[in-house]
């Protein structure tokens, strides 16, 4: 079961640095201005916009021009890989 537990880890690690990468590439893309047409930007946008949607709910609250979705995903994504991972890891190491 340790096994399992540590490959779930590892994949997960995978997936939320995946998804960092993402959410960085949509950030970097909104200031330099990118072509919305290009193919690459539309696929980040495709991407990204569906994690984005439920938290600007909260976000849009915020006064100012700043988007602060891609702020709190970050968040989100570093609270899970220290608490989920990290806990999937441990349990992988006690149960050998």
């Amino acid at each position: 079961m340790g096994s399992i537990a540590e490959g779930l880890a590892n994949v997960l690690g995978i997936v939320f640095n995946m998804v960092q990468l993402l959410v960085l590439a949509s950030v970097i893309v909104s200031w330099v201005g990118a072509d919305p047409s290009n193919q690459i930007v539309q696929m980040i946008h495709r991407a990204t916009e569906p994690i984005y949607r439920p938290i600007r709910k909260f976000t849009s609250k915020i006064p100012g021009p700043l988007d602060w979705s891609p702020i709190v995903v970050i968040l989100i994504i570093v609270f899970l890989q220290s608490a989920v991972v990290k806990a999937l890891l441990n349990y992988a190491r006690t149960s050998y």
